[in-house]
């Protein structure tokens, strides 16, 4: 089938070849650039994790197929939908070593999703997924969604071919626009998954023998939903070159808004039936898309329907951000599909039918589209789904296909791998596409979780051969374009982890680290205790004695245990001579005896810590701060030395790096500027010394505590991030520079300056609470430079008729070390 074939009875379809005005980001497999079908194509490869060229592998399959039904151009082997938009490939799903499908975590496609964002991309194209059971995203890819919600960027993902009941991330995501696969006579696949979320944000396309380019110049046809999400994709892509084309700003979400709209759905009932819910929102149609659209007013017309619109990532409040239950997850089998109970065809009239043919050109009176549903919280009821406007003949289902061999299952590891897309053994463009046959749909359970956690794509066998034809051709990679030259900076907050890689390191260090002997006590003899090569003091310990072995861990930045950056030290400057190597030992111990204070006596022990202290050779000042802070975070938060933060500056390299769990981090060259560690426990009894003088605050240091550490959690938790985007980096040096704003944040929470507060002596009012924090370009910034406004808003928890407080704190983050531009600005009320 031909891609393009979604454009039927579109005015003017021939000449529907989008705009190099609009972008469109693939987040896929490696995709070969050197295919016939990309000559003339304005491609761009954005750097991600996944560095190597297209091959002869699925992933490359894939990525390459996905790709080519989009910018395949005009008069070559693949015609793609929008050769004229420009594409930025992404590449997140790299090649098994066993030519299978690899996974890749949730925080891979996070990364990805926030690239194509700071690219500048209107459609970001997912052909894949995770199963989850609530179809939550995990905490970093739900806050990328969300931030592609907040900046117009629509995101459309497959829903998986599992054929079950299920959900997968991010398809289910209320803000992105899902996509199931139809056959032919636009009969739902049975390998579609299908659930209540799909109901509001889905719709139906074309996903069955779908013809597109293979790796080496050959073509292929693909079955699976990923291969009906470009299909969606392209038209959404064409829709906002059409509101350019009329002189309208464009607006992504409104082109989702119009395709969920004019989705065509027939009469079904009850709507929670299995054969109901495959239908998802209903087919897409384009050319009533294209008709809401130039309308360029609301894309629901008035008196459709009675209930309230709201928008794909529109203004409703955003689900509060959460951390994921390590282990939780359940990926989508790309190899189950279910064969489905025959049933006599009684019952099928209120089943899903394909739209009617499509003639030539649009009807003169295009029939009226339903409204956008509401983005629900529950599954919707039989009762909350309108009636349709056009009664549709019952469709033809598609008679199950037996089920491919599974996939050899291997061990989880840590952290969440997402599945790769998923998506049908290829068929030949030389067979006969199979005959739809009639056959009743019956309630089937979900299937279980496969032990594999991860995105992958959405097809249902990425196994066997690519049949179709085959053609000449050498696979080539475009070099990395992303900003120009310009570097990708970072400020991140987390904790230091440290990693050796390989077992041959690991035990490298194990014979190089010398045995600890631990003194005698009343109790128990001087013991020998065999090196440790995860204990950070034994490590610490034999690191500041051999400095030169630093760069040979690898240092990590943990996210909730999870390493999300591996560190290297800038080029060597900054080397720590704060004090002299020691020689003579003994009379660095006199020199000590005459001058140590009260607190270390004569004791020997003391003192050949200390002694020991001042021989460490110099390091550098970020190894030997990475050194240090790992002993510091295993520390009780009362010690003076306990480390709770580390804030990380520096530059994103192309380089990767696999960690000895199999996870691949990007490579960081970490800064000494910016380079903090902090005890939280420290801030907060200064910050509570501070409030302790003001008359107007309660003086429960109780209350005083939990009010301040629930301010450092919202940071620190609730709006950790990757530290990529230049609103992060301001928000997390916002967070960073609290330690120094201290007075200003005391002030905030007293807001003696707030009409009505203080004035009644016989109850002391309570501090304020931190109510949101955001991050946005600043209006007025110098010339070369990147402002951001980071706005800290503070309500009082027991009056919320009472005024608010906030603060404004204006940052430049051009440089790795953000700077602050001005004293923060105080404002009454929300800003």
């Amino acid at each position: 089938m031909d891609v393009r074939s979604v454009l039927r009875a579109v005015p003017g379809e021939a000449g529907l070849l989008g705009t190099p005005a609009v972008r469109v980001a693939v987040l896929d497999g490696p995709v070969d650039f050197a295919h016939p079908c990309f000559a003339g194509a304005d491609l761009a490869r954005l750097p991600t994790l996944v560095a190597d060229a297209a091959g002869a592998g699925l992933m490359s399959l894939h990525g390459t197929h996905v790709a080519s039904l989009l910018f395949g151009q005009p008069g070559s082997p693949v015609a793609g939908l929008v050769p004229r938009c420009q594409g930025l490939v992404v590449p997140v799903f790299r090649e098994s070593p066993d030519g299978g499908v690899a996974r890749v975590p949730q925080l891979d496609l996070a990364r990805a999703v926030e690239q194509a964002v700071e690219a500048g991309a209107h459609v970001i194209n997912i052909s894949g997924g995770e199963r989850s059971a609530d179809g939550r995203a995990e905490a970093m890819l739900e806050r990328a969604l969300r931030r592609c919600a907040e900046n117009g960027v629509l995101v459309v993902a497959a829903v998986g071919n599992d054929g079950c009941d299920c959900l997968q991330a991010p398809a289910a995501t209320p803000s992105v626009l899902a996509v199931g696969a139809t056959d032919a006579t636009g009969a739902p696949l049975d390998i579609n998954n299908w659930g209540p979320a799909y109901r509001s944000n889905g719709v139906l396309a074309p996903g069955r023998g779908i013809e597109g380019a293979a790796p080496g110049g050959g073509l292929a046809s693909l079955t699976g939903s990923s291969f009906a999400t470009p299909a969606v994709t392209g038209v959404a892509a064409l829709l906002v070159a059409q509101q350019i084309a009329e002189g309208r700003e464009p607006d992504p979400l409104a082109a989702g808004r119009a395709i969920l709209a004019s989705a065509s759905r027939p009469p079904c009932a009850p709507d929670d039936a299995p054969r109901c819910r495959r239908l998802l929102g209903g087919h897409l149609t384009a050319a009533r898309a294209f008709d809401l659209i130039r309308e360029g007013g609301s894309v629901v017309p008035d008196g459709v329907r009675g209930e309230p619109v709201i928008t794909i990532g529109g203004p409703s409040s955003p689900p509060p951000t959460h951390a994921e239950p390590k282990g939780r997850a359940i990926v989508m089998d790309t190899n189950a599909v279910h064969a489905h109970t025959g049933e006599s065809a009684e019952g099928l009239s209120a089943a899903a039918a394909p739209p009617p043919a499509a003639p030539d050109t649009a009807p003169a009176t295009p029939p009226q589209a339903p409204a956008l549903p509401p983005l629900p919280q529950t599954a919707p009821t039989a009762a909350q789904t309108p009636a349709p406007t056009q009664p549709v003949a019952p469709p033809q289902v598609q008679a199950p296909s037996p089920a491919p061999p599974s996939w050899p299952a291997t061990a989880a590891q840590a952290p969440q791998q997402v599945a790769p897309p998923a998506f049908q053994q290829p068929v030949p463009q030389a067979g006969v596409q199979p005959t739809a046959q009639a056959d009743s749909l019956t309630a089937q359970p979900a299937p279980p979780a496969p032990a594999e956690q991860g995105v992958r794509p959405s097809c249902p066998d990425c196994g066997g051969t690519c049949g179709g034809r085959s053609g000449g051709g050498t696979t080539a990679n475009m070099g990395a374009v992303a900003n120009g030259e310009a570097r990708q900076l970072i400020f991140a907050i987390g904790t230091i982890g440290f990693d050796y890689r390989t077992e041959a390191r690991r035990d490298s260090f194990r014979q190089q680290m010398p045995v600890e002997f631990r003194p005698a006590t009343g109790e128990t003899p001087e013991q020998e205790v065999q090196p440790n090569v995860y204990d950070p003091r034994q490590v610490h310990a034999y690191l500041a004695k051999n400095p030169w072995a630093c760069d040979k861990l690898t240092w990590t930045l943990n996210m909730d245990a999870t390493p999300i950056y591996a560190l290297e030290a800038e080029s060597p400057v900054g080397m720590d001579w704060t004090r002299p190597i020691i020689t003579d030992r003994a009379a660095t111990a006199d020199a000590v005896r005459v001058n140590a204070t009260a607190a270390v006596n004569d004791n020997t022990a003391q003192l050949a810590e200390i002694v020991d202290t001042l021989s460490y050779p110099p390091v550098s000042t970020v190894y030997r701060t990475l050194r240090d802070a790992i002993v510091g975070q295993i520390l009780k938060q009362e010690d003076p030395a306990y480390v709770s933060r580390v804030s990380v500056p520096g530059v994103l390299t192309d380089r990767t790096v696999r960690l000895f769990s199999g996870q691949v981090v990007p490579v960081v060259e970490v800064k000494s500027r910016g380079l903090y560690t902090w005890n939280e426990h420290a801030f907060v009894r200064s910050v509570v010394d501070a409030l302790r003088h003001m008359d107007s605050i309660d003086q429960a240091e109780a209350h005083l505590v939990m009010t301040i550490r629930n301010f450092l959690d919202k940071i620190y938790w609730q709006y950790r991030n990757l530290g990529q985007s230049s609103a992060d980096r301001a928000m997390n040096f916002a967070g960073t520079n609290a330690f120094e704003v201290g007075k200003e944040i005391v002030a905030a929470m007293a807001a003696q300056d707030v009409p009505g507060r203080g004035t009644n002596k016989s109850e002391p009012d309570r501090p304020y609470a931190l109510d949101s924090i955001r991050a946005t370009k600043s209006p007025f910034c110098r010339p070369g430079s990147d402002c951001q406004d980071v706005v800290m808003t503070f309500f009082d928890p027991e009056n919320d008729r009472r005024a608010k407080r906030s603060i404004l704190f204006t940052y430049d983050v051009s440089d790795e070390l953000p700077v602050s531009l001005a004293p923060p600005h105080h404002f009454i009320g929300g800003f």
